[in-house]
């Protein structure tokens, strides 16, 4: 056993610059990796902050266009729409029942 111990112990010290220059490298690339790793990090969340602040322009732009919308939609009447020549269409005009619609559509039933 105390053979065993002394040759660690001069293996060791036989490669002790070796292993210490493995060990600070090791931690030199530990230390890149995490620099790299908090660099992503903050990038990502500068840019979901920029998207944020996006989202909420489009938002606000969203939420004045639906209140013209309606503002809008309110005011349109047939007799508003007739006045720019516009006429009311029946909608038999555009359905018609036919073989292509299948058994269920000519026997009355509607899908």
């Amino acid at each position: 056993m105390t053979k065993a111990i002394a040759h660690t112990y001069t293996t060791f010290y036989g490669y002790r610059r070796q292993i210490s220059l493995a060990l600070m490298a090791a931690s030199m690339v530990c230390a890149l990796i995490y620099a790299a790793n908090l660099y992503r990090v903050i990038s990502h969340t500068l840019a979901l902050r920029q998207v944020t602040a996006q989202t909420a322009i489009l938002d606000t732009a969203i939420s004045k266009l639906d209140t013209q919308y309606i503002s809008i939609s309110h005011t349109i009447t047939p007799e508003s729409l007739s006045a720019r020549g516009f006429e009311q269409g029946k909608v038999s005009a555009f359905i018609s029942r036919t073989a292509s619609l299948g058994r269920i559509a000519l026997a009355g039933h509607e899908l």
